[in-house]
């Protein structure tokens, strides 16, 4: 059965007419372009030197190098890449070149594929037994064509699967319905501690490429790392993040390689769907990326648009060094919540790989989100200025980046006070992304600071629906519509699937406090205290709690022990006020908000709604302090 057509990106190889086709169109070029382009796909496993290019180019004829780069010249500017783009072409200096987009193989004489027909479970059975093959659960394909063995390629593998999943031809499947996917973390099965950061980086990368295809909802990567243990189950984890799909990965590095083993599961039935295996040397990340998003989404939506397929193919950067590095520092920032250390660590890795790559508008993004987070643990004047320039040259290379209008929009709220500024930026991110999470759940962060209640319930509810099922995002809305009942009732809902989320404690403890229910306020907000690591708003709500309880004695002890951690570290002034309004001290807590101004204090964004404030509002330095933020009473 011999190969008549090669197919990548929008261009069709016709080796029996010669010819390059752009979506049906003829492209002209010289036979001797056409043929270098034809043996690069042909050997687009390996890297073809020049000296083996020119001899099978010219056979009987000896002609200079500047020839074949010529060729190579043409070639690129026929297939659009831009100026050092290599989408489709890399330069291996001083070697020669290497054919690096993803190629399905379409042969000449195909069968016509029976419609509805599955694998059968015998011959399931039988793909289970051979070890180091790749488990294909594919319909309506013949035992002649099914040619995935051990001995194949990575990319003969990839075009012998990508054809089966594009094919119009291919059974009908429930994949037209598909909503939802978790795409969970991959399980490291080597033992070299230095790459624990693989498994949830290899996950993270491939769910921002998934999130590109607007009929696919991802859910994030915040969504999804708690499942990295070795023994999770898979379906409990699909069936707890409520999604239609769950696919799990494994990755084994052994010297220059990196084995890659995926598998897709329905969540309902717990079938399988979809298995992958492939092997790609360890510098080559992205090709293996690409070629796993591609697939992925191919299996979930046969039929892509021209724009999802540019977006999953969008390569954010051509430098494989740049790109491990963002990944690892990718990893640090998902893991460190709350961890300066790993923070500060992340921002390192962000920064080598902008080093690397000026251009990589993602790494620009990942560092204004670390710089955020720092935000809430050193003073925002340090940190939020930096995120901002981050996020403004992440959009001056790339404005359609959505996280990066997500971040430049926190800052305006959190840190400017830019208010409509921040408004049009998040709108920004929705409009470019409408199935991102973080752009839901912050717009309705945003609208509940502003007090536009109802629109915010709805925003932070969308948010969750596209992300995380235990987001907290609701539940400070719904506090900031003063519907503490359903705090409650949603909150510990939430905490008896989800036992482990401080954010989701803190928030029932705020509901119990506002109702005057103090034990179990404390209760809760020991709880959240204890979960994360004694975050300082944790502990000030705490002593908020203690102070209108009565007990005067433990709000002072909270207090006394936040001033002196702020000998060592940075602590919020907003900390320090919200406990001296619990004890009743308006004084002092007027004195702290003040510092808390003059420090641009992050938290003071939901000064208009939090209701820890509620004995303040009355008081005409209140209402002055609303207006220099920049929000009506």
């Amino acid at each position: 059965m011999s190969t008549r057509f090669y197919q990548f990106g929008p261009f069709q190889i016709d080796k029996l007419n010669h010819v390059l086709l752009r979506d049906g169109e003829t492209l002209p070029l010289k036979p001797k372009v056409f043929d270098t382009l034809l043996l690069l796909v042909e050997n687009r496993e390996r890297v073809v030197d020049k000296d083996e290019l020119l001899s099978r180019l010219w056979p009987d004829t000896v002609v200079e190098e500047s020839n074949l780069s010529q060729n190579v010249y043409l070639l690129r500017k026929v297939l659009g890449e831009e100026p050092r783009g290599e989408t489709y072409i890399a330069t291996m200096p001083k070697r020669g070149y290497r054919f690096v987009a993803n190629v399905r193989e379409l042969e000449s004489d195909l069968p016509e594929l029976r419609s509805g027909e599955r694998a059968t479970d015998k011959r399931a059975a039988r793909d289970e037994e051979e070890k180091g093959n790749v488990d294909s659960f594919l319909w309506g394909i013949t035992t002649r064509q099914k040619v995935l063995t051990a001995g194949l390629t990575a990319s003969v593998l990839i075009a012998a699967i990508s054809y089966v999943l594009i094919s119009k031809k291919s059974a009908p499947t429930t994949t037209s319905t598909i909503k939802t996917i978790a795409v969970l973390p991959f399980k490291p099965l080597s033992s070299d501690a230095g790459d624990e950061y693989l498994g949830l980086a290899v996950a993270d990368a491939l769910i921002t490429r998934l999130s590109n295809v607007r009929q696919i909802i991802v859910r994030p990567t915040s969504a999804v790392r708690k499942y990295a243990r070795p023994e999770q189950d898979v379906l409990a984890a699909g069936r707890e993040q409520r999604v239609d799909f769950v696919l799990e990965g494994s990755t084994q590095k052994s010297g220059d390689k990196i084995r890659v083993t995926l598998r897709l599961f329905r969540v309902q039935d717990g079938s399988p769907v979809w298995a992958f295996k492939s092997d790609e040397q360890s510098t080559n990340l992205l090709a293996m990326q690409d070629s796993i998003s591609e697939q992925v989404a191919q299996a979930l939506i046969p039929t892509l648009t021209g724009e999802e397929k540019n977006l999953l193919a969008k390569h954010y950067t051509n430098n494989p060094e740049a790109h491990e590095l963002y990944m690892r520092a990718r990893y640090l920032w998902s893991t460190g919540a709350g961890d300066v250390g790993k923070n500060q660590k992340a921002i390192e890795f962000f920064t080598r790989a902008i080093g690397k790559d000026p251009k990589f508008a993602l790494a620009y993004s990942g560092l204004a989100d670390t710089y955020m987070v720092l935000a809430a643990d050193t003073a925002p004047r340090e940190a939020m200025p930096r995120a901002k320039d981050a996020a403004v040259k992440a959009l001056a290379l790339d404005d359609t980046l959505p996280e990066a209008h997500v971040s430049l929009g926190r800052v305006r709220a959190y840190y400017e006070w830019d208010w409509l500024g921040a408004e049009e930026e998040f709108k920004r991110a929705i409009a470019l992304n409408p199935n991102s999470a973080d752009a839901h759940r912050e717009y309705g962060f945003y609208l509940t600071s502003v007090g536009r209640n109802g629109e915010a319930i709805a925003e932070t509810k969308k948010g969750r629906e596209l992300g995380d099922p235990f987001s907290f995002g609701v539940l400070f809305a719904l506090a900031g519509a003063r519907q503490y009942d359903q705090v409650i009732e949603e909150g510990l809902n939430t905490i008896k699937l989800e036992p482990n989320s401080p954010y989701v404690h803190f928030w029932v403890g705020v509901a119990y406090d506002e109702k005057g229910m103090h034990e179990q306020a404390i209760t809760e907000l020991q709880k959240a205290i204890s979960l994360s690591r004694g975050a300082t708003i944790m502990q000030a709500q705490l002593g908020h709690a203690y102070g209108v309880a009565g007990k005067k004695a433990e709000a002072e002890k909270v207090l006394s022990e936040l001033r002196k951690l702020a000998g060592q570290r940075y602590v919020s002034p907003y900390d320090i006020a919200m406990i001296y309004t619990g004890l009743g001290n308006k004084e002092e807590a007027f004195v702290w908000l003040e510092k808390a101004y003059d420090e641009r204090a992050r938290r003071l964004w939901a000064l208009k709604v939090n209701p820890t404030w509620d004995s303040l509002r009355a008081d005409p330095r209140f209402g002055d302090l609303l207006r220099r933020i920049g929000l009506p009473r």
